[in-house]
């Protein structure tokens, strides 16, 4: 059983390693542009990520004002963000601490996706926000995953989960998908000329189910069965509008049923 365990902690660090290969660096670029993207756009003050990847110094610029933390199944390697032990379908996390969960990959390599974002429901905040990456199983790009040899490797020995499959059990959560799209489109193609052209057919193609090698997805964390936080102020100036026909009181919150009550 020890050496089961061991060899399911080395996926996290082969993923970064993998990251550092020139097709990797690609997924690498595309991914940390998106998170860069959302996380300037979305400033929180908790930020929570599952599992060292080795490139967040590419979008922690983003949110070099959060208090930012990575959560690991180990601590190997050095690192000058704060890190901490522990495993993402168990999270040592208080309950409603979160604001910000990012998940690079995660749900691939774990054996129980569902409790991992389980987990991340119960850690998030209301209105927190959960920035998800994924491999897409359908591209063509990843036919390497069916030989045999290859499942053996990483990334292709993880269990690939479409992004609409991903989407559905966000929305079982109460989650609201506010962004939802592929990236990396060439893999292969370490370098990619901006032409007006390209980022037209870049953007037609990120809606192809066999095109993206990847995916990103932005949900939000809405808190069912009650009033929505942005209708408060909407509430209280409805009730200022109506006068009282007689003046409140603190002592006057009891519902008067019987009238020997005062």
């Amino acid at each position: 059983m020890p050496h089961e365990e061991s060899s399911q902690n080395k996926e996290p660090v082969e993923l970064s390693n993998w990251f550092e290969t020139p097709i990797g660096s690609v997924y690498r670029h595309a991914e940390s542009a998106l998170l860069s993207q959302k996380l300037r756009e979305n400033f929180r003050a908790e930020v929570l990520q599952l599992d060292f990847v080795g490139w967040e110094d590419e979008f922690h610029e983003a949110m070099r004002f959060a208090h930012y933390t990575i959560l690991d199944k180990h601590v190997a390697e050095q690192s000058k963000y704060t890190r901490v032990v522990g495993e993402t379908n168990n999270l040592p996390i208080e309950t409603h601490s979160v604001d910000i969960v990012i998940m690079p990959h995660t749900l691939e390599f774990d054996d129980n996706p569902h409790q991992v974002l389980r987990e991340v429901n119960r850690v998030l905040k209301p209105e927190g926000i959960v920035l998800l990456m994924g491999f897409n199983p359908w591209a063509f790009w990843h036919l390497p995953r069916f030989f045999p040899k290859a499942k053996l490797k990483t990334p292709w020995n993880g269990k690939f989960i479409s992004r609409y499959r991903v989407m559905d059990w966000l929305k079982l959560l109460n989650f609201e998908i506010e962004k939802s799209q592929g990236c990396c489109l060439f893999p292969l193609m370490k370098k990619q000329a901006a032409t007006t052209k390209l980022t037209l057919l870049k953007k037609f193609l990120a809606w192809t189910p066999f095109m993206p090698a990847a995916y990103f997805i932005m949900a939000v964390k809405r808190v069912s069965k009650g009033t929505s936080v942005f209708h408060f102020q909407r509430l209280r100036d409805s009730l200022a509008s109506k006068p009282l026909a007689e003046p409140a009181n603190k002592r006057r919150h009891v519902q008067k049923d019987n009238p020997n009550i005062y």
